[in-house]
């Protein structure tokens, strides 16, 4: 089971975010917009590193916003449908 500092790490390395710590970042963070203040590409790039390190591949856009709505949400997505 991934536990959510393990995921804020992973998402500080994946998108370079030098200047974040992982005590920085709320768990109800959204990953976008005023949260993270990730864009579309970032998305693709997320959602590829959810495909290769948990073999996650989304069914839908739904399904892809609701996992996607924030960090703790992102960690419930996959501890539930992950290849842990």
């Amino acid at each position: 089971m991934l536990d959510i500092e393990t995921l804020k790490s992973k998402l500080i390395e994946l998108f370079h975010l030098e200047e974040v710590h992982v005590e920085d970042l709320s768990d109800d963070a959204a990953l976008f917009q005023d949260g993270l203040g990730l864009d579309s590409v970032d998305a693709i790039e997320l959602t590829i590193f959810l495909d290769n390190e948990y073999g996650i591949v989304f069914n839908s856009m739904a399904e892809t916003e609701t996992a996607f709505a924030s960090i703790r949400k992102l960690l419930e997505y996959i501890n539930e449908h992950g290849e842990l």
